[in-house]
């Protein structure tokens, strides 16, 4: 989205957001998913929570034509399902080779499709359809698995898992960031996203991995990335551009200026040089000055909204983004240059800045 988030929200609302399909005035896209499939995921999980923890049957057969499809009775967990089911979510082959979805999502996926259910399926149905009672069956035994599911040790293990990897590397990049600060009193922060143009959104993720290797690789001669102390990258995926990825690059502050110009700068060579004209880039330090604090530009150690808004804004951008789905990658999604070395101690102190 547009570089920052102007006041400091729920973190998960923050993780939405990052990756939500904003068009700005000159037709162009940033972000990628759409709003709305971004929205649906996190309703998504939250029914198949409520799901688990109702009791009886999802439905029964009625005499008189009910709401939930002629012929059929919905109590309380096939209102949820119905919902459920409603969702594209279940539907959409090209997301789910893609993305993997967080495991209460997988969970109803995997269980919708073994039973044969849908959404244009349920709707069809009448009283006088063949074998309702054998779609009853199926309705209630489609919830029944769900709930055993949830509940067994290897779903918790991978809820656990998921959940833990994405709070790994939330932390391990803070943990980053925070050695950066260590050894330099201040940083410029800058926020590129790099990605390609649309008749190249093709683009395989074999070649968009070469393409962020070359680039990286070429930081160690370019002057262009002279100071530069620190990077961290993640790869995306999105229905217009392909793969794609968000970078920060981290710089010297006491001998780098002019951040906006430098993602620019970055962008332009990522576009010309790195992908021979394929690419494009967001400048999204370029945008910074309509926020009151987002964690990008010029952040000394000593200041404390600066550091606070680069770790609880910035970093998550990155990585609290997985929250509902994760990119299948092949190799690392997402990494990091080395920690920089520990800074001599009998340096010179530095001086708190005044609030």
């Amino acid at each position: 989205m547009k570089g920052c988030v102007n006041v400091l929200r729920d973190e998960r609302e923050i993780a939405l957001l990052s990756k939500c399909r904003i068009v700005l005035g000159d037709g162009d896209v940033q972000g990628e998913l759409d709003v709305g499939l971004v929205s649906e995921l996190k309703q998504a999980s939250v029914w198949v929570q409520k799901l688990i923890n109702t009791e009886g049957e999802a439905y029964s057969l009625n005499d008189s034509k009910g709401n939930g499809g002629a012929g059929l009775r919905s109590n309380i967990p096939g209102a949820i399902l119905y919902k459920l089911l409603k969702m594209n979510v279940s539907q959409d082959k090209r997301l789910r080779s893609l993305y993997t979805f967080e495991p209460y999502i997988a969970l109803m996926v995997k269980q919708v499709e073994a039973f044969g259910l849908t959404y244009s399926l349920l709707r069809a149905v009448h009283r006088d359809s063949e074998d309702i009672d054998g779609l009853v069956q199926k309705l209630n035994s489609c919830v029944d698995s769900i709930r055993q599911e949830a509940r067994s040790k290897s779903f918790l293990g991978k809820l656990k898992n998921y959940q833990r990897s994405s709070n790994k590397n939330y932390k391990e990049l803070t943990s980053y960031v925070d050695a950066l600060f260590e050894r330099y009193s201040r940083l410029l922060v800058v926020r590129v996203d790099l990605s390609y143009q649309k008749q190249h959104a093709q683009t395989t993720q074999a070649e968009a991995k070469g393409d962020r290797e070359h680039l990286l690789q070429n930081t160690r001669s370019n002057k262009l990335f002279d100071d530069m102390v620190g990077y961290i990258w993640k790869l995306e995926h999105g229905a217009e551009k392909g793969f794609h990825y968000h970078m920060i690059f981290f710089f010297d502050g006491s001998k780098v200026r002019q951040d906006i110009t430098k993602a620019l700068l970055i962008g332009q060579y990522w576009t010309n040089v790195v992908t021979k004209g394929r690419g494009l880039y967001y400048n999204c330090n370029a945008d910074k000055s309509r926020y009151k604090s987002c964690g990008i530009g010029m952040v000394h150690n000593a200041d404390s909204l600066m550091r606070d808004s680069l770790t609880s804004l910035a970093v998550p951008y990155l990585t609290k983004a997985d929250l509902y789905m994760k990119l299948q990658t092949t190799g690392r999604g997402m990494g990091k240059m080395e920690r920089p070395r520990q800074k001599d101690p009998r340096g010179r102190p530095r001086t708190p800045i005044a609030a």
